[in-house]
C-alpha cells in the first residue's frame, strides 16, 4: 500500500493525475485508507505542495482534503510570522557587524519555491563565523531570543527560541560550522560558504545564502545522513529515505543551475569524495520528478571513485566508528580533548533526561553509569 500511495503522490505533484474525476485515486474512501495517505503525506512533508495543486480537484476525499488544506493554512501563518522574526534578527546581526547565511530549508524556500510556505520546516539554520559567536549571542538575547538546552553530541551549533506570544515559538539553529561532524567539515567549509554567498532578497534586504552548488551538496549530505540516523516530524523521530520534499528540493535546484553552478558542483563533488552522494540525490529527483540532468555532469560523477571516507562516514550507523572518524579529522590535540570530554561528560540536565528512573542518583554516579554503558556497547559493536 505504501508504494502505491507514494507513487500516486509523486505523480500528482508532477501533474499527471486526472483532475476531473476519480481516475487514478489509489485507495477506496475508507477511514483507514485516508489515514494511510495522510501518514505518507506527513512523512514526505508535502501538504503545502499538494494544497497548491488541489484547486478544482473534487475527487480527494473530503476529510483528507480538509487535513491538507488546514495544514497548508497553518504553514502559511507560521511562515509569515517566522520570516518577520528572522528578518529582524538578520538585520540586527548585520548592523552589529555579523554577516550570516540562511541555509537548508529556509534558503531553499526563498530561492527555489514560488511560495515559501509550501517548503515545510520547523526552524531556520543560520551560519555565522565562529569568532563572532559572542556578538551573535548578544544580538539574539537583545532581540528576545533565549537559548534552548544544547543537545548532547552537538558542538558547533545551538538552538535559540523566540516566543511570539501568540502560541508560536520560533527556533533558530545557530551554526558556526556548516555541519556538526568534524569530518564533514573538511568537505563543507565555512569560508567557502561565505565566499560564494549570494543575496536572498525575497527573504529580506540583508539576507544571503550559500551558492546553489553548495546548497545542493549540503542538502545531499543531509538527506543521506537523516535517512540513516532519522529526523523529527511533529516531535516524533522517523527514519527512512526517499522523502518527496527532498526529491523536489533537488529537482528545483537542478532546474535553476547555470553552467557555472554545474561546474562548481562537479568540481567539489569529485575532489571531495561526494560523487556517490550527489548521484543518489540526483536519482531521487529523477525518480520523483523526472529531472533533466546534463549527461557530462553525470558522466564525471560516475567516473569518480564511488567509495570515499566521507561517503562511508555519512552512511555509518556504528556510532563508535562515527566518533573515531570525527576525532581523527580534528586537527589540534586541544580540540580533540574537548571533543572527547564533550561526549564523555554531558551536563546534568542531559543525564537527568536520559535516566528519569533514577532521579535521586548523584550526577557523578550517573556519569559513571553512562560511561559503563558506553564501554559495554563499544565492546559489543562489530
Amino acid at each position: 500500500m505504501t508504494t502505491e500511495i507514494d507513487s500516486y503522490l509523486a505523480g500528482y505533484l508532477r501533474g499527471e493525475a486526472d483532475r476531473d474525476g476519480e481516475a487514478g485515486w489509489p485507495l477506496a474512501d475508507h477511514d483507514h485508507s485516508i489515514n494511510a495517505v495522510w501518514e505518507r503525506i506527513q512523512y514526505h512533508g508535502i501538504a503545502g505542495l499538494l494544497a497548491a495543486r488541489m484547486a478544482g480537484a473534487t475527487y480527494w476525499p473530503g476529510p483528507l482534503a480538509n487535513l491538507i488544506l488546514q495544514e497548508a493554512r497553518v504553514q502559511a501563518f507560521w511562515e509569515e510570522s517566522h520570516r518577520g522574526v528572522l528578518a529582524n534578527l538578520i538585520e540586527g546581526l548585520a548592523s552589529a557587524g555579523v554577516p550570516s547565511l540562511l541555509m537548508k530549508g529556509s534558503a531553499l524556500a526563498y530561492s527555489a519555491y514560488l511560495d515559501p510556505s509550501v517548503r515545510r520546516r520547523g526552524d531556520s539554520d543560520l551560519l555565522i563565523r565562529q569568532h563572532q559567536l559572542d556578538l551573535a549571542r548578544e544580538q539574539l538575547a537583545a532581540q528576545g531570543f533565549f537559548p534552548r538546552q544544547r543537545m548532547q553530541g552537538l558542538f558547533f551549533q545551538e538552538t535559540w527560541l523566540f516566543d511570539t506570544g501568540i502560541g508560536i515559538i520560533h527556533a533558530v539553529d545557530l551554526h558556526w560550522q556548516v555541519n556538526d561532524s568534524p569530518l564533514i567539515q573538511t568537505a563543507l567549509v565555512v569560508d567557502e560558504f561565505f565566499a560564494s554567498s549570494c543575496p536572498l532578497p525575497r527573504f529580506s534586504a540583508r539576507a544571503a545564502m550559500p551558492s546553489l552548488a553548495l546548497t545542493f551538496l549540503q542538502g545531499a549530505i543531509n538527506q543521506v545522513w537523516h535517512s540513516e540516523k532519522g529526523y523529527f516530524v511533529e516531535g516524533e523521530r522517523l527514519a527512512g529515505a526517499g522523502r518527496l520534499i527532498w526529491a523536489y528540493d533537488n529537482h528545483l535546484l537542478a532546474e535553476q543551475f547555470a553552467a557555472a553552478d554545474w561546474e562548481e558542483l562537479t568540481r567539489l563533488a569529485v575532489t571531495r569524495g561526494m560523487s556517490p552522494i550527489c548521484l543518489e540525490a540526483f536519482a531521487l529527483a529523477q525518480v520523483g520528478f523526472q529531472t533533466s540532468l546534463p549527461i557530462q555532469v553525470l558522466d564525471a560523477l560516475r567516473k569518480a571513485p564511488q567509495c570515499s571516507d566521507l561517503a562511508d562516514h555519512i552512511r555509518q550507523t556504528n556510532r563508535f566508528a562515527t566518533f573515531f572518524a570525527d576525532l581523527s579529522a580534528i586537527p589540534s590535540w586541544h580540540d580533540k580533548w574537548n571533543f572527547i570530554c564533550g561526549h564523555a561528560f554531558p551536563d546534568a540536565s542531559h543525564l537527568r533526561g536520559k535516566y528519569p528512573e533514577s532521579p535521586h542518583w548523584p550526577i557523578p554516579l550517573l556519569r559513571l553509569r553512562r560511561l559503563a554503558e558506553g564501554a559495554w556497547l563499544w565492546a559489543r559493536s562489530p
